[in-house]
Formats: structure tokens, sequence, C-alpha cells
């Protein structure tokens, strides 16, 4: 559920400056004159992407990765008529069977929404049509309307045994809330498999920083300031990991005065009513960093930090009231650029 706004590429002395208008921006590595690199911009999964790598089969490489996303989506999307999601959602309670993959997404997906309780759900999709949040339909519905379309909505309404999968009348999977960081964990591998040295992975607001900018130093990952989306809030030092961004900036409208954002609280049908503006997860599996930095901003501050320390989760939290909370495992490697935020107390 995040998305990308722009995309802009700049050479900037004799380094790549690869900015990102969802969450996180990274900048690349000077490139050396024998090192080969490939870079491709793309268009997938409603957001910019770019694919940046380096070593002696990186154009390859990064061919066969557009190749596979492009692929992942036609398979998982749910707004392509022939994708197996949309089969899935059009089934009214039939048992569908799904590809191996498809399978194993989906399987992700109710796993997470297991373990945080359903903060995390990929049935939401009714709410979704109905608020039209991100288009110029965007708008505060009747309480009747969201009642039912929240009617289908829940994640324990999804039975799923292997790759076969029955769903109750009405309910309807969106697989977009994990889809993108289920792309970078298997584009990693793409990676792995043509010996490539080090890469940037940049789909939307999930970044994943492979192997390092050369000489052992890391990537340098900048967190967007939900005030300003042109401005940093601060950097994050990576390497091997994925950075994974959610915030009410991203997508959102407002109406007498109140911001409602595209994130859902599948328990009351309505945008996500809590304390913070972002949520990042830094964790080499992006998948699960994906839903849980949905989820995170579903359950605010105090229980995003409680979740953290009880599934060792790296974050960095971002309050309405300026603070920020940096799990003690990446504060070393986090620097607080912004003067209007501090650091919670």
């Amino acid at each position: 559920m995040k998305r990308s706004l722009f995309w802009l590429i700049l050479a900037v002395t004799g380094a790549m400056l690869l900015l990102g208008g969802c969450g996180a921006k990274e900048q690349a590595a000077q490139e050396t004159a024998s090192e080969q690199q490939a870079s491709q911009d793309f268009y997938a999964m409603d957001t910019v992407m770019n694919i940046t790598a380096y070593g002696e089969k990186a154009d390859e490489a990064v061919q066969e990765c557009v190749q596979y996303i492009n692929e992942l989506e036609a398979a998982i999307s749910r707004t392509q008529e022939n994708s197996e999601i949309s089969q899935l959602n059009d089934a009214d309670g039939e048992a569908v069977e799904l590809s191996e993959q498809t399978a194993d997404i989906l399987h992700d997906a109710l796993e997470i929404a297991q373990k945080t309780e359903g903060k995390f759900d990929p049935t939401v999709a009714s709410l979704s049509d109905l608020w039209q949040i991100g288009t110029e339909d965007a708008h505060l519905p009747e309480e009747k309307e969201i009642q039912d379309a929240l009617e289908p909505v829940g994640y324990t309404k999804v039975t799923q045994d292997g790759t076969s999968v029955t769903m109750e009348p009405g309910t309807r999977i969106d697989l977009g809330g994990i889809g993108k960081g289920y792309a970078a964990d298997h584009v990693v591998e793409i990676l792995e498999s043509y010996d490539v040295e080090r890469a940037i992975i940049s789909l939307g607001g999930n970044i994943y920083a492979y192997g390092s900018k050369g000489d052992g130093v890391d990537w340098k990952v900048a967190i967007t300031d939900p005030d300003h989306e042109e401005d940093y809030l601060g950097t994050l030092s990576v390497s091997d990991t994925s950075i994974v961004t959610s915030g009410d900036y991203e997508r959102y409208f407002e109406q007498d005065g109140k911001r409602y954002c595209h994130i859902f609280d599948s328990s009351t049908g309505y945008p996500a009513e809590t304390d913070l503006r972002s949520v990042t997860i830094v964790s080499p599996d992006s998948t699960t960093a994906d839903g849980y930095s949905t989820a995170l901003f579903v359950m605010g501050c105090d229980k995003a930090i409680e979740f953290c320390e009880q599934n060792d989760i790296e974050a960095v939290l971002v309050r309405d009231d300026h603070t920020v909370f940096v799990t003690d495992g990446i504060k070393d490697r986090f620097e607080l650029l912004s003067t209007e935020y501090q650091y919670e107390e």
C-alpha cells in the first residue's frame, strides 16, 4: 500500500543520486572505471521502480529482475482481469487452485495478518474500493457504506490448504501491502544467481541495499520528512538489508480539517487513526518488513514499540508530536537531520 509519487535521477559530481518520493531515498556509490553497471527504470505495481546493479553480468541480471517483477504483478494484481488473485476474488466462495508462487505470497500475507492480529490484513480490498483514496474520487463514505464494506473483511475468512484457497463470499484479497517486499526478496535471489557484487533495488517505498557501496562502506538511505516530502528526516547506513516505509503523507485526502490516509484499520473500516506519521522497518526480509510497516502504523507508537521488542524488529517511528523513536539495534546507524524533530526521551 505504498507507492512512489515521482522518480528522479541526477548525476552529481560523478555520483548518482536517486530520489524516490515515497518515504525512502538512497544515494548510490561512485562508479569506478573498471566496474560494469546496469540500471533500469520501469513502472510496475502502481509505482516507478529502479534496479541498479554492479558486476560482470549486471545487465542480464537486471533484465531478468524486471521480467520477474512484471510476471509477479500479472499473477497477484487484483486489478488485472486475468490474474490469479482476480480469479480468486471472483470465485464467490468456491475453492481456487493457485500457482505455488501466488500461494506462497498469500501464505506470507495471512501469516503476517495473524501475527499482527489483523493490523495488517490482506482482505481490505472492499474498503479501498469504497474510499477511493489516492484517486480523484476519494471521499468520506456514509457510515452504512463503511459497515457494509467492512462485513467481508477479515483474514480469518480465508482458508488456505497448500495451493488451494477458499474465501467466504464477498471477501477479496489485495496483496499490494506486501507485493513489493516479496518482489524485492526474490530480486535479491536473482542477483545472487548472477554473482552481482552490489545493487540498489528501489521498488517505490521499498528499498533493498544489496551488498555495500564498495570497500565495505554502507549505503546511505534517507527517510522522508512527513511534513516536507522534499526534505530528509534522517538517514540510515545499511548493507544487505531492506528499508520499507509507510506513512500518512503518501496517499490521503482532507475533509473538514481531518486527514484520511490510505492505510486502513480493518477493525473499524476507517483509515488508521494513530499518533504515528511514518514507520520505517529495517530487515533483511523485505516481505515481512512490508507487512510490518503497515501493521505498526495502525498500532500506534506505544503498541508498535512493544511489538518491536517482542519480535526483534528494528524500526524508526515518527510521531505526530515531532519525536522520533529508534530501536536499539539501529541507533548507531541512524542520523537525525531535521531540526524540527527530536529523539523521544
